[in-house]
């Protein structure tokens, strides 16, 4: 088979690198004791159970290879490291977690990418070791932001070319690294993560050193403290209120008196209806509250008989209805020396609701259904009923 022709024309344009992966990634594989983490990387929490993981899962393959550069060019950039770095071939901008996990497992070779291109400027090279982890949602942010604060050395505190070498703004560059205001024990509550959101964290960061934990406590004190129900506890008051019962010539605790509006005129005796007036011979019980002789409970609206016509009800109950009053006829102090006040016709459901709903107002009849609702649900279920008066 032949081979393919070449032409030495279109040879002579390309370009010649005179250093493998100065313009395009070099994939090499070497055993990892031959390549290093920078001292730059910021991230130093890495989880024994984390790396052992992923260690297992680089056994079938190493789906991403690391990023470096070489010993040589890195020396170049940071000669200050020059003698924290072993003989080596390979530094490391990123993928120190593959290579932990590489070593821990024994794998016998690494892939690495070897980018020269990114060792052209210290400020480069930081921003690839930092462009990983700050993509990265994990990134411990005490971490994140000391790296920031390298950067930032390294463009001689000029936060616009710091923020755009990370391809980030301004303004979030300035939150993050805002972040190191933080005392020592509020950034170990960051690494512990018992402190995570990064809004708390900006948070107690604005606030004077010596009172950051102080608030970060107080804020837990609060958390920790059991939560009330506002209609729980009212629902509870007013059932207590139901059980109690209406005292004898007073009013429930806990409930708002309803007096009668003066009506200063005089007024004619009311004539006693038909419905009134056989109640009144069965025993006179209508014709006045227990104890009471022509006068009210205090602090009680009375409920007077109005006049009232005779229908067919239910066995038990009168039967009668209210009916509206007449020409003449009043409520008040005046009524109150012209009759007597009655009791509710409790026996009488029809006449019970024409009362609730010449008395109370919707929103009051609402609560009142739905008082009745639960009480019927708790009969249903064989709880505790409410005690009859």
């Amino acid at each position: 088979m032949a081979g393919q022709r070449v032409s030495l024309a279109g040879l002579a344009t390309e370009t010649v690198e005179s250093v493998p992966g100065r313009s395009r990634p070099t994939l090499v594989h070497l055993p990892p004791d031959q390549v290093v983490a920078t001292p730059l990387n910021p991230r130093q929490d890495f989880s024994e159970e984390s790396l052992r993981e992923l260690g297992e899962s680089m056994r079938q393959g190493q789906l991403q290879p690391c990023v470096g550069v070489t010993r040589a060019a890195y020396v170049k950039l940071f000669p200050e490291h020059a003698e924290q770095l072993p003989q080596c071939r390979v530094v490391m901008a990123a993928g120190e977690r593959r290579w932990r996990a590489a070593q821990q497992a024994g794998l016998p070779t690494l892939d690495v990418h070897l980018r020269e291109d990114i060792a052209e400027s210290r400020v480069r090279f930081l921003a690839a070791v930092l462009a990983e982890n700050v993509e990265r949602s994990n990134f411990n942010y005490i971490e994140e932001a000391v790296g920031l604060q390298r950067m930032l050395e390294l463009t001689f505190n000029q936060q616009v070319e710091a923020a755009a070498a990370l391809g980030k703004s301004k303004q979030w560059f300035n939150q993050r690294i805002g972040l190191l205001r933080l005392t020592q024990p509020m950034r170990d509550l960051v690494t512990s993560g018992k402190l995570t959101a990064f809004r708390d964290m900006r948070r107690y960061s604005a606030l004077p050193a010596e009172e950051q934990l102080a608030a970060w406590e107080a804020d837990q004190r609060k958390k920790n403290e059991p939560k009330s129900n506002p209609a729980v506890e009212v629902s509870t008051a007013e059932q207590r209120g139901h059980e109690s019962g209406m005292v004898a010539g007073g009013a429930v605790s806990g409930y708002t008196a309803v007096y009668p509006p003066a009506v200063p005129e005089p007024v004619s005796p009311a004539v006693p209806s038909t419905g009134e007036q056989e109640r009144g011979s069965a025993g006179g019980e209508m014709r006045s509250a227990p104890g009471e002789s022509g006068a009210t409970a205090p602090g009680y609206t009375a409920v007077y008989p109005e006049q009232t016509a005779v229908r067919p009800g239910p066995e038990g109950s009168s039967g009668v209805l209210p009916e509206p009053r007449g020409e003449g006829e009043t409520s008040g102090p005046a009524a109150l020396t012209k009759k007597p006040p009655v009791k509710m016709p409790w026996a009488d459901p029809a006449a019970v609701a024409q009362i609730v709903i010449a008395k109370m107002t919707s929103a009051d009849r609402s609560r009142l259904c739905e008082l009745l609702a639960a009480q019927e649900e708790r009969e249903r279920k064989g709880s505790a009923q409410l005690p009859t008066t």
